[in-house]
């Protein structure tokens, strides 16, 4: 598990290694009709050194993914920064299954939004521990979410 992590700032941070070739990972952080299938809104590019560096804007929050070459393979560092603390579990948690997609994408097998957020409500709940915060933000915004209507 590649659990997503809380660092000062407050800064989210997951870390993953592809088996992909940096080129592959970067088309499915770039390219519209593969954003479709993982991404959840618009980014505004800020900066942007194609293969290695995507940066910008998302609902206010700064949002980087910086990729570095790993033999036949690559890393992948995601970074979400924002401004309110309590709503770090449920970001993160968002992100955990928006990356499960995204690694679902990656693998040929891509998975639709609702399968991805079956364990959302587990994942919240363990990230607000964790992390220190009051679960009801993240449990309010699950409850009105479009796929649980």
């Amino acid at each position: 598990m590649n659990d997503v992590t809380l660092e000062d700032g407050p800064k989210l941070r997951l870390e993953r290694r592809y088996s992909h070739p940096i080129e592959r990972v970067w088309r499915a952080i770039t390219d519209p009709e593969e954003l479709q299938h993982w991404f959840p809104g618009t980014l505004e590019v800020t900066e942007s050194d194609e293969p290695r560096l995507l940066a910008g804007t998302w609902y206010d929050d700064e949002l980087r993914f910086e990729l570095t070459p790993d033999g036949d393979g690559c890393v992948l560092v995601f970074t979400h920064a924002f401004d309110e603390r309590a709503k770090s579990a449920r970001d993160a948690a968002g992100w955990d299954a928006c990356f499960e997609r995204f690694d679902a994408l990656l693998a040929g097998e891509p998975m639709d939004e609702s399968e991805s957020l079956r364990t959302w409500p587990a994942k919240h709940e363990r990230y607000a521990e964790r992390f220190g915060v009051d679960p009801e933000l993240g449990r309010k915004a699950f409850a009105e979410h479009p796929t649980q209507e």
